[in-house]
C-alpha cells in the first residue's frame, strides 16, 4: 500500500498488448479502466512491446504503461527484465500483481513472490488447448505463491482442479461482463459502406483468423447453404493469421464473392448492428467475449458446444449449440435461423435479457473488487 497516496498499487501483467478489441487484452483494459482511481493506482505491464496499444491509450484511462521485454522467461532476458521488474515492484510498493497468459503467470508470479508482493492473482482464461506437460508442471510449481486463481467459467475451474492440484477454495470464478451498445448506428448506411444490399441476410463471425476459431467449418457450412438463398453474405472480422488460407478455401468452394474478409476493425459494435445471425464456431473456448457482445446487440447466436459456451447459451432459448468441427451441423443451424425470422427475434431477445441480468460489467467489477480487497 502506498501510504502517501492511500491507494493500493496494482499491476496487471500480460504477455502482450497487441490487440485490445477482444480476448484477455480487452478484459485487462475493462478492469484497469473501471477500478476506482481514488482507491487504486493501476499499472498495465507487458512482457513485449505494446504493439498497437500506445502509452497514450493506456494513460487515457487513468493508468500507467510499463514494458518489460522478455524474449524467453527462462533465458537471459527473463533474468535481466525480472530484476527490473523486481526493482519496479519494490520501488512503487506494489501491493497486488494480477497476471494473464502463461508467460506472465509463471515469470510474473516468480518475481512478485521474490519481491514480497502481498497479493498475487493468476488468471486462466481458456481450456488450455495449447498446454503441454511442461506448462502444467510450471503452474504446479508457482501455484503455492498465488493467493487466488481467477477463471472465467466453471468448466475452466474444473480443468484447473483436475490438472494443477490446487484446493477448490483457491479458484475464483469471475464471469466476463459487457456493456450494452451505446452507439446509434444506421444499419442501412453501414451496409452501404460495406457494399451489402439492404435485404441481404448477413452472417457474421468476429475473431482473429486462427485455426482454433473454426472459420474453416463456417465457410464450408456457408458454401452448403448459400446455394439455396440468393441474398446471404458471410462477414468475417479479425486479423488474418493464416496468410490467405481461408480466402483460398472460399475461392475453392466458389463463394469468394459472397464472403467478406474485413480484417481487424475498430468499429466492431457498428458492424454487429448490421448482422442478422452471429456465429462462433470455435474448437476451444474459455468464456467467449464474442458471444456476450453478440447477445448485447440482441443477435441470435450459433456456437460450438465447447468450453464455457454452454454456460452462456441455453440451446433453443437464447442460441443454438452445435458440435465442434462439424460443418453439417453448422449448416443445419444456419438454415434453421435463415428460414425463421420469428426464431431469430426470439433468440436475440432472450440473449439480450440474459446479458442485462447476468453478464453486466458492474457485476464483473464487483466480483473483482472482492478478490482484490
Amino acid at each position: 500500500m502506498d501510504k502517501s497516496q492511500n491507494k493500493t498499487n496494482i499491476v496487471l501483467l500480460t504477455d502482450c498488448l497487441g490487440d485490445i478489441t477482444g480476448g484477455a487484452e480487452k478484459q485487462i483494459f475493462e478492469v484497469a479502466y473501471r477500478l476506482p482511481k481514488d482507491l487504486y493506482e493501476v499499472h498495465i505491464a507487458s512482457m513485449e512491446a505494446q504493439g498497437e496499444t500506445s502509452k497514450a491509450m493506456v494513460e487515457s484511462i487513468g493508468c500507467r504503461l510499463q514494458i518489460f521485454r522478455v524474449k524467453r522467461i527462462y533465458g537471459l532476458s527473463g533474468l535481466i527484465q525480472g530484476l527490473r521488474f523486481l526493482f519496479f515492484l519494490r520501488k512503487h510498493s506494489i501491493h497486488t500483481v494480477m497476471t494473464y497468459h502463461f508467460g506472465s503467470d509463471i515469470w510474473g508470479t516468480f518475481w512478485a513472490h521474490l519481491a514480497g508482493v502481498p497479493l498475487i492473482l493468476s488468471n486462466r482464461r481458456d481450456m488450455g488447448f495449447w498446454r503441454q506437460k511442461r506448462h502444467v508442471q510450471a503452474y504446479r510449481k508457482i501455484n503455492g505463491w498465488v493467493n487466488s486463481i481467477i477463471v472465467v467459467a466453471s468448466c475452466i475451474k474444473d480443468m484447473v482442479l483436475d490438472t494443477e492440484g490446487v484446493k477448490p477454495e483457491k479458484v475464483k470464478v469471475i464471469i466476463n461482463g459487457v456493456e450494452l451498445p451505446q452507439n446509434d448506428v444506421d444499419p442501412l448506411k453501414k451496409r452501404a459502406e460495406l457494399g451489402l444490399n439492404p435485404l441481404d441476410m448477413v452472417i457474421m463471425h468476429v475473431a482473429n483468423l486462427r485455426p482454433v476459431k473454426g472459420h474453416k467449418y463456417l465457410i464450408e457450412a456457408f458454401a452448403g447453404v448459400e446455394k439455396r438463398f440468393a441474398g446471404i453474405r458471410l462477414v468475417l472480422i479479425g486479423k488474418d493469421e493464416l496468410n490467405g488460407e481461408l480466402q483460398s478455401l472460399a475461392k475453392s468452394l466458389n463463394v469468394q464473392d459472397k464472403v467478406l474478409f474485413l480484417g481487424q476493425r475498430l468499429d466492431v459494435d457498428e458492424l454487429l448492428a448490421v448482422s442478422d445471425i452471429c456465429v462462433l464456431p470455435s474448437l476451444s473456448e474459455g468464456l467467449s467475449n464474442a458471444i456476450l457482445e453478440y447477445m448485447s446487440h440482441g443477435k441470435p447466436v450459433i456456437a460450438t458446444r465447447v468450453g464455457g459456451n454452454p454456460e452462456i447459451i441455453q440451446h433453443g432459448y437464447n442460441g443454438l449449440l452445435v458440435d465442434k468441427a462439424n460443418a453439417q451441423q453448422l449448416a443445419a443451424a444456419l438454415l434453421e435461423l435463415i428460414e425463421s425470422e420469428h426464431q431469430r427475434t426470439t433468440l436475440g431477445t432472450n440473449g439480450l435479457n440474459m446479458i442485462q441480468y447476468h453478464f453486466s460489467i458492474q457485476a464483473m467489477m464487483n466480483n473483482y473488487q472482492k478478490v482484490l480487497s
